[in-house]
Formats: C-alpha cells, sequence, structure tokens
C-alpha cells in the first residue's frame, strides 16, 4: 500500500480562474473525477538544445496528445468559428498552457550530477499544431546557465496528479540539437526496474481516496531518462 499525505488542494481552486482554454482545466475537474487511472494520454520527447561549447543550453519537451483529448479541445480553440483551428489559435493556445505549467515546474523534474539549481529564463519559446489528428504542443525552456559539457543529467516528466499519463515514446524518447555537434548519450529506466515485487505498475490498482491523497502519484509511473553530452 502506498504511503500517501494529505494534499493541498489550493492550488485547484486557484486554477479556477484560468479558464477552459488552458490545457489544466482538466486537472480542474480531477477532485470530482478521481480516478485510478488517467484520463488524457501524451506521448512525449525531448530535444536537447547545445551551444557551441557542447554544453546544454535549452530542455525543449515535445507533446502529443490522444486523438479523444485533441477532439474535444479543438472546437474550443476555434475562437473565430470558422470551423476550422487556425495556426495563430493553436500558439494562443500554446502559450497560454505552457504559462499556466510554470507553478509545476513545467511537469519536468530535473535533477544535475552537480546539484545546481535549473532556472529558466522567462521567455518561453511554444509551438502547437495538429498532425494526424492529434495535438501537438512543444515549448523550449532556455537555461539561464548552460549545463557544462560531461555533466550528467536525469529528468523525468509527469503530472503529479496522474490525470495527465506522460510517456516517453520509446524509439525516440531523446534527440539532440545541433546534430553536428559530438554524440551525447542517453539512457532510460523505467519504474517498474525499481520496484521489488512482481507487480508490475501498470497493473496496480489505486482507490479514489489514494488518488486524491497522494500529491505526487504521477513519479510512480514515470520513467527517468538520464542524458550526458
Amino acid at each position: 500500500m502506498i504511503s500517501c499525505k494529505l494534499m493541498d488542494m489550493s492550488w485547484i481552486k486557484q486554477g479556477c480562474k484560468w479558464g477552459y482554454r488552458t490545457l489544466l482545466l482538466l486537472v480542474l475537474l480531477y477532485p470530482a473525477y478521481a480516478q485510478s487511472h488517467p484520463h488524457v494520454w501524451v506521448d512525449a520527447a525531448l530535444i536537447i538544445h547545445r551551444n557551441d561549447d557542447g554544453e546544454i543550453s535549452a530542455l525543449e519537451p515535445v507533446w502529443i496528445f490522444d486523438d479523444l483529448y485533441t477532439a474535444s479541445l479543438l472546437p474550443d480553440l476555434d475562437q473565430d468559428q470558422s470551423g476550422k483551428v487556425e495556426k495563430p489559435e493553436l500558439l494562443t493556445f500554446a502559450k497560454e498552457a505552457v504559462g499556466n505549467l510554470q507553478e509545476w515546474d513545467y511537469f519536468l523534474k530535473v535533477k544535475r550530477e552537480d546539484a545546481f539549481a535549473l532556472r529558466y529564463k522567462k521567455e518561453i519559446i511554444t509551438d502547437g499544431t495538429v498532425l494526424n489528428d492529434r495535438l501537438l504542443l512543444r515549448f523550449k525552456l532556455e537555461l539561464e546557465e548552460p549545463i557544462k559539457a560531461g555533466t550528467a543529467v536525469r529528468v523525468q516528466m509527469y503530472d503529479p496528479s496522474y490525470f495527465i499519463a506522460i510517456d516517453f515514446i520509446d524509439d525516440k524518447t531523446v534527440s539532440y540539437l545541433p546534430s553536428s555537434l559530438s554524440s551525447c548519450t542517453h539512457s532510460v529506466t523505467h519504474p517498474d526496474d525499481y520496484t521489488e515485487n512482481t507487480t508490475s505498475l501498470s497493473d496496480l490498482v489505486f482507490s479514489d481516496e489514494e488518488v486524491a491523497e497522494n500529491p505526487d502519484l504521477g513519479s510512480i509511473f514515470a520513467k527517468t531518462v538520464e542524458v550526458r553530452c
């Protein structure tokens, strides 16, 4: 059984001010519809940007939402009621959605072996498009101070409430820009690798109370990507 702590729900009340067009509207529904499984699924990848010295200068998550969520969201993004969601409308959504993720560190948990904390620049480059009937959202987080070459970085990407399930794409987990620089290495650790029992995490069932009370449920299911450039 998971050890749970009482969850502070004040952030949900604050979130009610955000409006329907933000990504985290779904999380606002979480208390009323707490389940032992997520409601939105995201296939994710990570682009590592490097400077001329080979240092990591930016992290760029790429999220591809499931087709059902995409179909339910797009009509609300069509602000001019033209019957088609145009690029400016997607860009507006992307900027608002990513801006609302700042309080949760953009659903990124990053650890560096040199123990320094990551600080992102305020200006964030965002993009949104629809690819094969699925919403693709990407956002580039520039680092205030680049990560020195040779430093290992461990990255997890998850929604703490597990309302949104974010899963790295196995064959396209990490890519690097520019590709002309010397190669980096990365490895992926699956959450099941940390468990000591024979029950896989995908088979675990949580009660509604456990889901509501655990403030970091998503971390249990998050893959860990370790990158070294």
